[in-house]
């Protein structure tokens, strides 16, 4: 059968990979893409902690997922801070790259996901992580909207799913956040990141329907249109405490984005093992923990299975994503220079 456009278009440069010919790689070139990675597994620690209560199990998977996701965690922020030490340069050159600027939200973010994750387990761990992440977050968002706004170099092809990360982040502040802050602050973070939450879900369809495909090794951040709904989704009913009418709307919209990458299954089974997979795991997660929560407000038999159903799921990805991770960095794949 023959291959999509993008995905033949890419065999060449796989095969150059493959060689090692002409390809600079080393520290220097750790991905900042890779916080994603502690998103996914700090997400699903989340979702499997909330499973786990859901069937009255015992919370030892969640634990050693939480105890993976830190270390992680701690492992890639030190890696980063070598980077910016001995070539700042680079840090420098991926914060004027249209995608990775956008991973340096992923590092707050895992702060945030990592609050979240800690508060079942050690809430004072919880609470100094929410107070590092929050204004860390807020402080990244907007030197990246400053970005955003001041360049002259970015074109609508270099738009792709990755630009909400920055933003959805805001959305997840109130989750942990109504334990240790105001409503008010709470609200402020929630009101940001559902507004450009808005504004960038435009752009993103207007770029998808109107101009050239994503590139192929980018066609997995698609998952990440399914976070600002069901993110938003928890948010919302951390802050008003009931499963009302806009709850369920964000939180259908988050299950027909589902749906819909569903439906598209076999494009993604030909694509092949990148970074950018491991977005799959947070937006999935935040639907998995969504679903958990609307089961405990409606008592809806059919979210609980769901939610077990989800997580299943989210535990195999994990597996699978994390063996060809590791076979990337055997293969001496992982740290490449990218243009």
């Amino acid at each position: 059968m023959a291959q999509p456009e993008a995905v033949r278009g890419f065999r060449p440069h796989a095969e150059k990979l493959s060689s090692g010919e002409h390809v600079e790689r080393g520290l220097r070139y750790f991905p900042i893409a890779l916080f994603s990675l502690v998103m996914g597994i700090a997400g699903v620690t989340i979702a499997t902690h909330r499973t786990e209560t859901l069937f009255d199990v015992p919370h030892i998977l969640s634990g050693a997922l939480l105890v993976l996701a830190s270390a992680f965690f701690a492992a890639f922020t030190l890696l980063q801070i070598v980077r910016a030490i001995r070539w700042p340069e680079e840090i420098v050159r991926d914060f004027n790259h249209p995608t990775r600027i956008n991973f340096f939200a992923a590092f707050s973010v895992s702060f945030l996901l990592l609050s979240i994750a800690y508060l079942d387990f050690v809430p004072d761990i919880a609470r100094v992580l929410w107070w590092i992440g929050t204004p860390l977050h807020l402080g990244i968002t907007l030197a990246i909207l400053n970005k955003l706004i001041h360049q002259d170099t970015f074109e609508i092809q270099h738009y792709n799913p990755a630009w909400f990360i920055p933003f959805v982040g805001n959305i997840v502040v109130p989750v942990a956040g109504v334990e240790f802050a105001p409503l008010g602050i709470n609200v402020f973070f929630f009101g940001v990141g559902l507004f450009f939450s808005i504004v960038l879900g435009t752009i993103f369809f207007y770029r998808i329907f109107f101009h050239a495909p994503l590139p192929i090794k980018l066609v997995p951040t698609f998952f990440i249109l399914m976070a600002p709904p069901a993110v938003g989704c928890i948010s919302y009913v951390k802050l008003t405490g009931c499963f009302d009418i806009f709850a369920q709307i964000l939180y259908s919209i988050a299950l027909f984005m589902a749906l819909l990458f569903l439906f598209q299954f076999r494009m993604y089974t030909r694509i092949p093992f990148y970074i950018s997979w491991w977005a799959y795991l947070f937006p999935s997660a935040a639907l998995t923990i969504a679903t958990i929560l609307a089961y405990h407000m409606t008592h809806e038999e059919i979210f609980r299975w769901l939610a077990h159903f989800f997580n299943v799921v989210l535990l195999t990805w994990l597996a699978f994503f994390t063996w060809k991770t590791y076979k990337l960095l055997k293969m001496r794949h992982l740290c490449v220079k990218e243009d």
